[in-house]
């Protein structure tokens, strides 16, 4: 039983596992000439609880992969799970 949510912008990803646990996933992604963008992931970190994955666990191991990153493609991740979770106690 697959009880993951994937929550997704142009490099990063979130997986909220079904007990809470949350995963990054982090990416270089390819614009593609055919009219797609390819991802490719770089790394995948173990799984932290809810209260570690925030802004400064996302942007750090964002810093490992890359020199320069976008810091609005994180907040954009962090409030989309925010939202996520949101929709879950409603």
């Amino acid at each position: 039983m697959n009880n993951i949510k994937y929550i997704q912008t142009k490099h990063l990803d979130a997986m909220i596992f079904h007990d809470g646990v949350m995963k990054l996933a982090i990416y270089k992604a390819h614009h593609s000439p055919y009219g797609y963008d390819k991802r490719d992931l770089v790394v995948s970190h173990y799984s932290v609880q809810p209260n570690e994955f925030t802004y400064d666990y996302v942007s750090n191991k964002v810093d490992e992969v890359y020199s320069t990153f976008p810091n609005d493609e994180v907040h954009e991740l962090l409030n989309k799970v925010k939202q996520y979770n949101d929709s879950k106690e409603n």
